[in-house]
Order: structure tokens, then C-alpha cells, then sequence
């Protein structure tokens, strides 16, 4: 065989593995997380080897930053900082080499260079960083060095107790009217010992107010999630709420697993509208204890959403959750779940799981699922959602038993005796509004023209209206001295607007 021959199969016979490696396999197993991961190393690591890896002055955002004196998984004096960071500053962003100086009430100092882990799947410039490092004893100041430029940053302790031994983190709520769907979800968390850490960007007064009123039943914890303002930018910066992945939902959901990281039996990362009830368990707490003790190799367990027909009822006094959930008609397939975990075995999250959890120890659950109540039928019995219909069968194998449901019914009747509950209750919008609009929205961005280079509900036209208010988080905004390659920006003294509006 002659040597240019034998040249021209060798090249296509590489070219071919390397095309099925990368490229159609992925495509094919689009869930085999792990492998997409390894497959973007390998060309990052190729591109750094052939190009270099030049810095970038960018921008990041400091969402929150925690100190642990002692921690039983991040050990003793343990800082973890949640952080959106432009994924262009570097080829790998997790070989930035950010520098802390911590120091404690005797003028002791410690300088460290924290572990940086990334939580993204989507291709957008900023991205979810995870920082953690070893601080000092009684550290009582903390700063981001850069040369002779010095930012302090402020910094939080994580909570001491939780209120249930099941924290469920919900993703923030934005242009949030939909309460029908707390009061279920509330009520069921309660009931089989959860407790809801609801993030909220804005949401309607009258359903705001609402929530507060099971705050102070100690069925939520309210929590502030921020839009990004950058005060003083670099040159060109992107704007950061257009250019992250679905509002930073892996932001929030590393923000609540570091909050509850040390007080938690158990923790779940759901949206809203995605309940959980217990098959065969009389708590959520035996349920997972269940999971972990017949699969005691397992990290995190995903569970699958399927959808529920919901009808939706304009006065809070009109809900029956017998009659709402226990009946047979489901969606006719299952969605990408949500994943539950023990807290010390994480030490940030994605959306759906996290990436440094390998497949082996992740496990996706078949004797249970998540109710998913994306689209209840309006109150007057029409479908808000004309388009894209979803297919329901009747799925007598599925359906919840009265029984449990029973005792969540009289927990809300309970509730629902409360004067001052009749009080906020009476002020509820009876039919939606904003909902639709958003689901149109985010059809048409999104789901219709299949653009997941960026998924985000930026951009969407959202009417106002005088007589369904909202509530926004607000902030004192905050831009650190300009730093190469990045120049940090924070919020203090967050609080609840009734000025801004019904915005995302």
C-alpha cells in the first residue's frame, strides 16, 4: 500500500473517531452529563495547548458569601462564596486564581487562593461559581486582593437550625402570582415535614402578603433574589440579567444548599410548581432515609416530574386538595426531575444536579415523582395556555389515595380560620393575569425557536396594571475598585420595593 494512501486512511479514520466521540455521541445520550463534561475539558485542555490561556477584564457579581467556624464537610473556618462570574475571563474558568485575605480580630491575617467550581450548563457568558477555601479563626474581615487594591466583601454566617429537617429550595419566583399553588405546596411540605426557602424576585402585593402570613407559621422563609446591577463596569461587559442561564436558578439553588448546609437532614431543589408527596411513607424524612439506606453508595436521588390536571379556584376558601390531586389524569410522559441530597455530601448545585456528583452515584428514582402543576386551568375554566396543548390519559397506577391527602385538607381548614388569614385571603386576584403573558413569553424566546444557547425571561413585554401591584426586591448596589482580570460588584441591605414594578 502506498504511503499517501495509507496517510488518507489513518486521517479518516481519526477524523471519524473523533467525529462519533464529540460530536454524535453526545447528541445521542444528551443526558450522559458526565460524558458532555469530560468532552468539554478534552477541548478546552486542546485549545489551552494550541492557543494559550489569555485573561479577560471582566466583571462578576458576589451573590453571597458564608463563613463556617466549624463545618462537617468544608472543615474548620470554611469560606464559600456564591459568585457570577463571565466565563470569558479565562479558557477554564476554574483555574482563576482569585486571592482572599481574611483576618481576625487580633490583626492576624491569612491569604488563600480559593477551589473554584463551576455549576452551568448552558452557553452563557455568566455562569455560576462556587468558591471555597480555608479562612481563619474568628474571622471578622474578608477581601479579595489584587496587587495593592484591596475590596472587602461582606459576609454572612449560615443558619444555625432549620425549621424542619427537610429544606425545599424553591427557584425565584418572578411576576409570581400564582398562589393557588403555594397554598398546595405549603400545605403539603408542611404536612409531611418540609419546609419551603422561597426566593423571590417580585411578586403580586396581595399574594406577597399572603406568603408572610405563613412565614410567620414557620411554613417559608421568604428570601430576597436579586437582579444584577454592575455600577462601574469594564469596558463592553455583557448586561448580566440577559446573559445568564434561567434567572441564576443555579445560584439560588447553591445559595439555599449553603445556607441550610450544616442544620438539614435532607434537601430538594424544585420549582414552585413541583410538589412532592409520599408514596408509602408517612414523611419525607422516612421517605429519603428510605432511598439512602437501600442505595447507601447513592449521592443524589432524581425525581421525575410528571404533570397533573389542575384547576385552578378563585378564592382560597374554595380549594379541595382531596379533590385537586387525588384523581387519575396525568401527563402522558415524564420531564426532567429535581434531585434530592443530603447537604453535607454537596458543596454546590446546577439546576437539575450537580456536576461534580458522578453518574454512578447519581440515581434516578421510579417509585415516586413530583406532581408538576405548570398549567392549572384558569378559574373560569378556560385553558390559559391555547397552544401547545399537553396530552393527558387517565393512569389509575398513579393516582394518590384520598387518605393522604385528608390530613393536608384539614391542615389548610385550620389555617384557613384565621382572621387575619380571611383578612389577606379576601384581597387574592381570583383569575390570571401575568401568567400567561410569561408562558407566552418564554414560548416564543425560548421553547418555540429552540435558542438554548441562553435560556432567560429577559425581554419580555410585561403590561403593567395599577390594580395587581408587585413587590420587588431591591438593594443598595455596590462596584469594588477596577481589579485585573476581575472587578467585583455586591448588594447590601436588601428589602422589599413597591416601587419598581411587575418585572423578571
Amino acid at each position: 500500500m502506498e504511503l499517501k494512501t495509507m496517510k488518507i486512511i489513518c486521517f479518516t479514520v481519526i477524523c471519524t473517531l473523533y467525529l462519533l466521540s464529540f460530536f454524535i455521541v453526545p447528541p445521542i445520550f444528551e443526558d450522559a452529563d458526565q460524558y458532555l463534561i469530560q468532552y468539554d475539558s478534552f477541548k478546552r485542555a486542546l485549545a489551552e495547548k494550541v492557543f494559550g490561556d489569555p485573561l479577560t477584564n471582566t466583571d462578576a457579581y458576589i451573590v453571597n458569601t458564608y463563613y463556617y467556624p466549624k463545618s462537617k464537610s468544608l472543615g474548620e473556618n470554611a469560606l464559600a462564596m456564591v459568585l457570577l462570574m463571565n466565563r470569558n475571563t479565562m479558557r477554564d474558568i476554574t483555574k482563576y486564581k482569585m486571592q482572599l485575605v481574611a483576618t481576625n480580630g487580633s490583626g492576624d491575617s491569612v491569604k488563600v487562593t480559593p477551589k473554584i467550581l463551576k455549576e452551568a450548563y448552558a452557553n452563557c457568558a455568566y455562569i455560576n461559581i462556587v468558591a471555597h477555601a480555608q479562612g481563619i479563626e474568628n474571622m471578622n474581615k474578608l477581601e479579595i486582593v489584587e496587587g495593592e487594591t484591596r475590596m472587602e466583601i461582606p459576609f454572612r454566617s449560615p443558619r444555625t437550625s432549620a425549621p424542619a429537617p427537610v429544606i425545599i429550595c424553591i427557584s425565584p419566583q418572578f411576576v409570581a402570582e400564582q398562589w393557588q399553588i403555594f397554598v398546595s405546596h405549603a400545605h403539603i411540605a408542611h404536612v409531611y415535614g418540609g419546609h419551603l426557602h422561597l426566593y423571590v424576585t417580585s411578586i403580586l402585593e396581595s399574594y406577597f402578603d399572603l406568603v408572610k402570613e405563613y412565614e410567620k407559621l414557620g411554613y417559608v422563609t421568604l428570601d430576597f433574589w436579586m437582579r444584577y446591577k454592575f455600577q462601574n463596569s469594564t469596558l463592553d461587559s455583557p448586561e448580566p440579567n440577559s446573559n445568564v442561564e434561567w434567572r441564576n436558578q443555579a445560584g439560588a439553588t447553591t445559595d439555599c444548599l449553603l445556607q441550610y448546609k450544616e442544620v438539614a437532614s435532607f434537601i430538594t431543589f424544585v420549582d414552585l410548581d413541583d410538589v412532592l408527596v409520599p408514596r408509602g411513607f408517612d414523611s419525607y424524612f422516612d421517605e429519603f432515609s428510605s432511598l439512602y439506606y437501600f442505595y447507601p453508595n447513592i449521592l443524589t436521588f432524581q425525581y421525575p416530574k410528571r404533570e397533573i390536571m389542575l384547576h385552578n379556584k378563585p378564592t382560597i376558601h374554595d380549594i379541595n386538595l382531596v379533590e385537586q390531586f387525588s384523581h387519575p389524569w396525568f401527563g402522558t410522559y415524564e420531564d426532567t426531575g429535581k434531585i434530592v441530597a443530603r447537604p453535607i455530601d454537596l458543596n454546590s448545585m446546577w439546576i437539575h444536579r450537580s456536576f461534580y456528583v458522578p453518574d454512578k452515584k447519581f440515581h434516578v428514582v421510579n417509585h415516586n415523582f413530583l406532581l408538576h402543576m405548570q398549567r392549572p386551568v384558569d378559574t373560569n375554566g378556560q385553558d390559559p395556555i391555547t397552544y401547545e396543548m399537553r396530552s393527558f390519559a387517565i393512569f389509575k397506577n398513579l393516582k394518590l389515595n384520598e387518605s393522604v391527602l385528608e390530613p393536608v385538607q384539614r391542615n389548610l381548614e385550620r389555617v384557613l380560620n384565621s382572621t387575619s388569614f380571611q383578612k389577606v385571603a379576601s384581597q387574592l386576584p381570583t383569575h390570571a393575569y401575568y401568567f400567561p403573558i410569561m408562558y407566552r413569553c418564554y414560548y416564543e424566546k425560548y421553547y418555540k425557536s429552540l435558542d438554548n444557547t441562553c435560556p432567560n425571561g429577559e425581554g419580555c413585554l410585561i403590561p403593567q396594571r395599577s390594580d395587581f401591584p408587585c413587590i420587588h426586591s431591591d438593594a443598595d448596589y455596590k462596584s469594588g475598585p477596577l481589579m485585573t482580570p476581575v472587578t467585583f460588584h455586591y448588594h447590601e441591605n436588601p428589602r422589599w420595593s413597591k416601587d419598581i414594578g411587575c418585572y423578571t
